[in-house]
């Protein structure tokens, strides 16, 4: 005959109304984590349940909306299509006058820093799926050199001597 399973904590029997409630209580002082004990709320489960809710009005604002990223994102291609790459703290400095100009109020460590956020810009790198590096110097020989004209020659030449 199988034993019976007698649960030994009360992690999730609370319901979400009641942990509200505790969690409103603790942030205004009136009482500590431990005194939610006879109504079957844990203390670590108030307390996660706490640093979530904090966590969530942290991170939850939009700064700049898609159709702005997706301006942002096309203006940085175009830049590395003519060989003026940024890197990634020049990528943010351009984001923050951009949001200035657009008069998109920043947080406080943007109008500091005079720069987006490095957590904006990780997200941004990753939702937008751009690889950021230090640009390497190209001379403006080989920038002007790269036409439609030298390329076929290249292949002019390359097709001679690779058919004889």
């Amino acid at each position: 005959m199988p034993r019976e399973y007698t649960r030994k904590t009360t992690w999730g029997k609370a319901s979400l109304e009641e942990m509200e409630k505790a969690a409103a209580e603790v942030k205004a002082g009136q009482k500590s984590l431990r005194d939610f004990k006879d109504k079957n709320i844990d203390k670590s489960s108030l307390q996660r349940f706490i640093k979530k809710k904090e966590r969530k009005g942290k991170y939850a604002k939009r700064i700049l909306t898609d159709k702005m990223e997706e301006d942002l994102t096309k203006h940085l291609k175009e830049l590395a299509g003519w060989f003026h790459g940024l890197n990634p703290l020049k990528c943010r400095q351009l984001a923050f006058e951009y949001a200035n100009k657009n008069n998109i109020p920043v947080p406080d460590n943007w109008t500091m820093n005079q720069c987006a956020g490095e957590s904006w810009f990780a997200s941004f790198r990753a939702h937008r799926r751009l690889s950021f590096r230090t640009p390497e110097a190209t001379s403006l020989g080989r920038a002007t050199a790269f036409n439609r004209t030298t390329v076929g020659e290249f292949f002019d030449n390359l097709a001679a001597v690779t058919y004889r």
